[in-house]
């Protein structure tokens, strides 16, 4: 997942309990570890990085499984590359 900052992409995953197309960007601390900003309808909703091996959620307050299927949704796109 490395040298991605500033690229955007789509993704589907259930949030909200319903399948919705999420607009990530990512981006990258200061230190070089990489987030996403995640956006629905041009709302963003969190921010979130995978961190030994869990995704998790730096900014925003949807619930933990909302993060997880967003983060496998990200980790399957960047997969198909």
């Amino acid at each position: 997942m490395e040298h991605n900052n500033g690229r955007e992409f789509s993704v589907q995953a259930v949030v909200n309990g319903q399948s919705q197309e999420v607009l990530v960007l990512t981006s990258e601390t200061t230190d070089g570890v990489t987030f996403y900003n995640c956006r629905i309808h041009g709302n963003e909703i969190t921010q979130i990085r995978k961190d030994d091996q869990e995704w998790k959620q730096i900014w925003g307050q949807i619930p933990e499984e909302d993060v997880k299927a967003i983060g496998e949704a990200i980790e399957g796109s960047l997969l198909e590359e």
